[in-house]
């Protein structure tokens, strides 16, 4: 409770709120990134669905309630989003750019009201949206240009991997499939964050 009283009253975001913000998201970007290296490096592409899709909430949700909590002002959610929305943007997806303002907007809706980013369980259910709209960079391509899309993936990968992803990211279930797993591995993530936050930054009173 004291850590939290010394917090300032104003919703403005300080310099430390940023720095905080830069800081965790970087740690974020980085170990997904690694994550996904490698698991290319050890999985066929029509596997790393069964794996990425748990293990990278798994592996960044703990930064993020730590992260939340210690800002604990709006727009923590969206602006993490925009981040990696804008990341996959500069790698050539422009189609995530709209994407990504879709789920800022759905992320902060989610997260309306005061004390939110102080509630772990407020807190996980937003950064279930943030994965869900790390899916949608992934289906919207099959999306909009289906034929180039996969054409250029047969450049890559062999005709049953093609087959596959088009599957995985086009049909119902599979998307179904993917989200659950996603919301699964953010929640045991929240999980750990939690423990984490409660037992070692609240208990040390970082602010």
């Amino acid at each position: 409770m004291e850590a939290e009283s010394s917090r300032p009253a104003s919703g403005r975001w300080t310099t430390r709120d940023i720095l905080t913000f830069v800081v965790f998201n970087l740690i974020i970007v980085f170990v997904t990134m690694a994550a996904k290296m490698i698991e290319d490096m050890l999985l066929a592409p029509q596997n790393t669905f069964f794996v990425g899709s748990w293990l990278f909430p798994l592996l960044s949700t703990p930064f993020y309630v730590v992260m939340a909590d210690r800002i604990g002002k709006q727009g923590v959610l969206a602006a993490s989003i925009l981040v990696f929305g804008v990341l996959y943007t500069f790698m050539g997806g422009l189609y995530c750019a709209p994407v990504a303002v879709v789920g800022a907007i759905v992320g902060e809706l989610v997260m309306w009201g005061k004390g939110s980013y102080h509630d772990i369980k407020r807190i996980v259910g937003g950064y279930i949206v943030y994965w869900v709209t790390f899916g949608f960079y992934g289906i919207m391509p099959y999306l909009l240009f289906r034929e180039a899309y996969m054409e250029q993936l047969g450049t890559y990968y062999e005709a049953a991997d093609v087959a596959a992803m088009v599957a995985q990211y086009t049909e119902l279930p599979w998307i179904l499939l993917m989200m659950a797993m996603f919301a699964a591995g953010t929640l045991v993530g929240g999980l750990i964050g939690s423990k984490f936050l409660k037992k070692h930054v609240r208990k040390a009173k970082i602010a």
